[in-house]
């Protein structure tokens, strides 16, 4: 269960140690470090909705620009998806360089995380639209944002023993990954499985036939943006 921290008794959990987590300002850490402890086991099985976006043109940016500007990129980035998503219930459960992993329907639990997922895509590629006039780059560097989105059953829990680390894993995220790289400057590329709840908000989405690294078959996406 996710336990709300913030309100006029949050100070008891702070007595213990327990934190506002930073996936999601409403949450606490408690799960985070003890998931073991509380599922009684080290991963869960749950249905969840994963979303990776990444900055597109980035490598070959950090090379052209000073680090302080680099680092304002990135904070301006991580700040516009973290608003996104916690808007519509998902957590950041990490930021990867240039790219975030959100995920939608744990501990939060929403009947419509896949709307959620795709609602939040859209407002994530709205706030970073002009991210590149507002830290004060050139035209001539190419910058933009690519977003993945596919639904399934996931593996939510702590996994490492040594250094241990709480986070969704299996095969939804590793495709969730590959698609967020097929997808173009702007684009939300989607599985069907998540086209499928959604197709009614996106008719003239275009349908594309994706070769995947690591992904055995061909996957069938989806051009929402």
């Amino acid at each position: 269960m996710p336990t709300v921290i913030r309100g006029p008794f949050s100070f008891l959990f702070k007595s213990f140690g327990i934190k506002r987590s930073q996936m999601h300002p409403n949450l606490c850490t408690y799960c985070e470090s003890n998931f073991a402890k509380i599922m009684n086991h080290k991963q869960i099985p749950v249905s969840t909705t994963i979303l990776f976006a990444d900055i597109r043109g980035y490598t070959d940016l950090s090379q052209q620009i000073e680090g302080a500007k680099v680092n304002e990129l990135l904070n301006s980035f991580y700040d516009r998806c973290s608003a996104a998503i916690w808007e519509e219930d998902g957590i950041v459960n990490k930021f990867i360089g240039d790219a975030v992993l959100a995920i939608f329907n744990f501990p939060l639990i929403r009947k419509d995380h896949v709307q959620n997922a795709v609602s939040a895509a859209v407002q994530l590629q709205k706030n970073c639209k002009h991210l590149k006039e507002e830290i004060g780059l050139s035209d001539i560097h190419t910058l933009g944002v690519g977003i993945g989105i596919h639904t399934g059953e996931c593996y939510m829990g702590e996994v490492g023993t040594t250094y241990k680390d709480f986070t969704a894993i299996g095969p939804v995220v590793n495709l969730t990954s590959r698609l967020q790289g097929a997808a173009g400057v702007g684009e939300i590329m989607v599985t069907e499985e998540v086209f499928n709840e959604v197709k009614e908000q996106f008719p003239d989405a275009q349908k594309k036939t994706l070769t995947l690294k690591g992904i055995n078959n061909p996957v069938t996406g989806y051009v929402l943006a």
